[in-house]
């Protein structure tokens, strides 16, 4: 039971482990996708109203 209740904590380490690292990863993608549209935004704006679809 020992054994088991070492296992059942390593994997809880592990566990929270994972989620730190899907948690950064997240917030990595989110400030790329914000980069990518205000960069879509400016070159938007570059376009004159009249050419703008």
């Amino acid at each position: 039971m020992h054994t088991l209740e070492k296992d059942v904590k390593r994997m809880e380490l592990q566990i929270g482990q994972l989620i730190s690292i899907v948690a950064y990863q997240n917030e990595r993608l989110n400030r790329f996708e914000e980069v990518e549209r205000k960069k879509r935004i400016a070159i938007i704006q570059r376009i004159p109203l009249a050419e703008r679809v």
